[in-house]
């Protein structure tokens, strides 16, 4: 017996439905559709309303029928319907969308609408509740910077390695114990610190081939082996997690060569000098003891490191995997929406994983520049045209003199470039919106840091009308993963765009500091050489 009733499948084969059951059944699909959506002429007249219980707009939306947009609906949202009233008059074949707030009792929550011009010319705007979305990207942002703080300040060695055994993170207490740089090992197998025939208490293959779950907390001794070809005793505890490319691991390493000599000695007292004092045999348990507590203090946090991997990693699956079981289901906007979220995440650690390669490469010394002749205010030109959308929306205008000289001197144009953005991307985080940013050139004499004697220098000073720095921060802004304490909780940002900065200007021999001016908001200030021939 056939388990479904023939109107189940009418959008395999429509044509073998009278028009009356299609339009039945495309209608039962719109009301159960979670969205509210408003239909009106292109003059702003509204026909016809569709609520959801999902939504509110704080009116009745059966006042709206037979009247105008500025009549029936709210002021934010009337204000909305008209920009894209104005922008689909000029491209009826578009989509405009926005994002907005709206409050629910003291709840503020947020929504993304769409307007499209139909066929007879009317416009719809569907209006979606994205609240939940909203948070969990504010979660994936603060799992993020928490992680990567947490695991490139470790006292511990912590790698991330594939299943195939290929190095894919390596923090800063791994290259002081191996003497590798993070760019030296990433892509490198495993092997290259702890080979296959260590001589530990198994082998390390063996060890990652065991069920993650008898793994976790349990570490195992190894020998690892240094850059210079040193071997040393080490203690590896392994996490697992997953991605959409398959099985990682976490592994956190810790140099044991000093407990080891500490065991040995306390074998050789306990058989060989029998006359030892019992106090002296007590202060080494309880060195052991303490090593031991430390080794457990280590399992923890690879427990809670995994944690943090998989938290933002979720994100990305969550809605991969969303995607893939409703693909013959969703429509092709909501798969849209899925994609979207899943580029905006892989873009954010896109743009993590660029800042943590270039400070690898400023860390090693290994940036390349190419010092030319250019114009400081073309570049702040090209800078402000990469940022416009944002400016624009929030009416913000970055003002300087445009008139007169280029302001010209030697340096790298993209890395500039990149420091600007950097100084721009921090200001919008903390200035209202409807206000200015003021650039304006300086010209002094300067040391650079790596010469004793004085230079010309050109550069230029950055004014914002924010909430300025608190004094103690005004130097910590410039250190990795250190961010203002002005920041407010779900603020994206990792804390490496000032870093970088300060590197590249000390890299160009020119300098990049923080004050606040006496009127109020923050002022940074570069200063670069106006020629590099007066550094010699």
């Amino acid at each position: 017996m056939n388990p479904f009733k023939p109107t189940d499948r009418i959008w395999q084969n429509p044509n073998s439905f009278s028009p009356d059951e299609v339009l039945r059944e495309l209608e039962n699909l719109l009301r159960s559709n979670p969205d509210f959506w408003l239909k009106f002429t292109i003059d702003g007249r509204i026909v016809d309303y569709k609520p959801s219980k999902y939504l509110s707009i704080s009116k009745d939306p059966k006042d709206f029928i037979g009247k105008y947009l500025s009549d029936g609906l709210p002021d934010y949202l009337t204000e909305i319907a008209t920009e894209a009233i104005e922008y689909l008059n000029e491209r009826r074949n578009q989509v405009f969308w926005k994002e907005y707030e709206y409050s629910v009792g003291e709840d503020v929550r947020y929504a993304e609408v769409r307007f499209v011009v139909l066929y007879d010319g009317h416009v719809m705007s569907t209006h979606r509740d994205i609240t939940e979305r909203k948070r969990l990207e504010a979660a994936f942002l603060e799992s993020e910077s928490r992680f990567l703080s947490m695991a490139q300040n470790a006292a511990d060695s912590i790698l991330i390695i594939s299943s195939e055994g290929s190095i894919q993170f390596f923090n800063q207490a791994a290259e002081r114990i191996f003497g590798y740089t993070q760019e030296e090992v990433l892509g490198e197998n495993i092997e290259i610190i702890i080979p296959s025939n260590s001589e530990g208490k198994e082998n390390l293959h063996d060890y990652m081939e065991r069920s993650p779950s008898s793994s976790i907390g349990i570490g195992s001794e190894l020998v690892a082996v240094r850059k210079s070809g040193e071997k040393f005793p080490c203690e590896l505890s392994i996490g697992e997690f997953k991605t959409e490319d398959g099985h990682m691991f976490t592994g956190i390493i810790r140099d044991i060569s000093h407990r080891k000599m500490q065991e040995a000695e306390l074998y050789k007292y306990r058989n060989h000098l029998e006359d030892l004092v019992e106090e002296q045999t007590m202060a080494l348990k309880i060195a052991k003891e303490v090593a031991e507590e430390a080794s457990y203090a280590k399992s923890l946090f690879l427990a809670n490191i995994s944690h943090e991997l998989k938290t933002p990693i979720h994100a990305i699956l969550s809605y991969a995997e969303l995607g893939e079981e409703k693909s013959g289901l969703s429509s092709p906007e909501k798969l849209k929406e899925y994609f979207q979220i899943i580029d905006s995440s892989g873009k954010r650690l896109l743009g993590l994983l660029e800042n943590l390669l270039d400070i690898a490469k400023l860390e090693a010394g290994k940036m390349r520049y190419i010092f030319e002749r250019h114009s400081l205010k073309d570049t702040i030109k090209h800078v402000i045209s990469e940022m416009k959308a944002i400016l624009e929306k929030r009416s913000i205008q970055i003002i300087f003199d445009q008139s007169g000289e280029r302001w010209e001197a030697e340096f790298d144009y993209e890395r500039i470039q990149q420091v600007l953005r950097n100084i721009f991307a921090n200001a919008l985080k903390f200035i209202p919106d409807k206000t200015n940013i003021e650039i304006t050139k300086i010209e002094r004499e300067f040391i650079p840091k790596m010469t004793k004697n004085y230079v010309r220098g050109i550069g230029l000073q950055i004014r914002d009308y924010g909430p300025g720095i608190p004094p103690e921060d005004l130097d910590k802004i410039f250190e990795k993963f250190i961010q203002s304490k002005q920041v407010k909780a779900g603020t994206k940002g990792t804390g490496l765009g000032l870093s970088i900065s300060r590197e590249i200007l000390n890299d160009h021999d020119g300098l990049l500091y923080a004050e606040n001016h006496p009127e109020g908001g923050a002022v940074f200030s570069l200063l670069l050489p106006q020629n590099r021939r007066d550094l010699k």
